[in-house]
């Protein structure tokens, strides 16, 4: 299988897929339910809403969905609904979680607590996929969601779980940029250290097939002649979250990427979009979804 290029070909795969059972957390905004609407026409999804059931009927009325015959969980405490959501998906009772009109806060937390449960040494991590003009492949950032200033340890967490995913999708042998900037005045950088030491343990075969790009910034794929998109990683590791956050945004409105996110770890698979995003841009998050827990077997 080859490495989907866009998200239109992720998008006609999850049609193959559905429905799968996911659990969505406080779907109660006209966009989540619409999105969960639609999903359930397509044959997406089946779902089980989780949150305050008297919010989640009034948005549903909204939008003109029946649940009639749809699982509505009333709990009204965020964290312990997004810890429900985890135990479904640890329990077989759905293939994913999607975040909906919550702070992604309550929803780390409950990954992390899973992760810890299933896997204590590995660490959960959000993967933001990425599709940009000029560039003919889908690329990850990652970590710019839980980890806020990762450790040499946590960044080969981090990185071995990305390379994981990325194969899972077809990747077999990924392209990795470890990000780190070298300080202007000649100190040491304990970020560009990690970013060598990354590539040592890349070289040695602890990533399993993969490459390891030798530059460490976004200047490395220009030449004389311009953007070198052939030669663009898979995956950009950045050094800890404001970076992270920074490249994401910088791809979404400076090179008028469209982005999905995704935050998982021990297997596990939470749709963690922006609040910001739109009734599209979660269609888009849910068939991605499907195709990554279909790659993962959570079915």
């Amino acid at each position: 299988m080859d490495m989907y290029k866009n998200f239109d070909e992720i998008a006609y795969k999850a049609r193959e897929l559905g429905p799968k059972r996911v659990a969505i957390l406080f779907p109660d905004d006209a966009d989540v339910m619409q999105a969960t609407a639609e999903g359930m026409r397509e044959g997406l999804i089946s779902p089980a809403l989780i949150g305050e059931k008297a919010h989640i009927e009034a948005v549903a009325r909204k939008v003109h969905l029946p649940l009639g015959d749809v699982e509505v969980i009333d709990q009204s405490d965020p964290q312990k609904a997004a810890n429900l959501c985890l135990d479904m998906v640890m329990g077989g009772k759905a293939s994913f979680v999607v975040k909906g009109n919550i702070l992604t806060t309550y929803l780390y937390r409950a990954l992390i607590r899973a992760t810890n449960q299933l896997a204590p040494d590995q660490t959960p991590c959000t993967l933001c996929f990425h599709q940009a003009p000029g560039i003919n492949k889908i690329f990850v950032v990652t970590d710019p969601g839980v980890n806020i200033l990762p450790d040499l340890p946590t960044k080969k967490q981090i990185l071995a779980n990305a390379v994981q995913v990325l194969r899972s999708l077809g990747c077999d042998t990924p392209g990795i940029m470890a990000l780190a900037a070298v300080h202007l005045d000649g100190k040491p950088s304990m970020i560009a250290d990690h970013a060598e030491k990354l590539k040592i343990m890349a070289h040695q075969g602890e990533f399993g097939k993969c490459t390891m790009e030798t530059g460490t910034t976004l200047f490395d794929f220009f030449d004389g002649n311009g953007f070198q998109a052939e030669t663009f990683p898979e995956i950009f590791l950045v050094p800890n979250i404001e970076a992270g956050n920074i490249l994401v945004k910088a791809i979404d409105h400076l090179m008028g990427g469209i982005r999905q996110c995704v935050t998982v770890g021990a297997g596990l698979i939470a749709l963690t979009p922006s609040r910001s995003d739109g009734y599209k841009a979660r269609m888009g998050n849910l068939a991605l979804g499907l195709v990554l827990s279909e790659s993962s077997g959570r079915n």
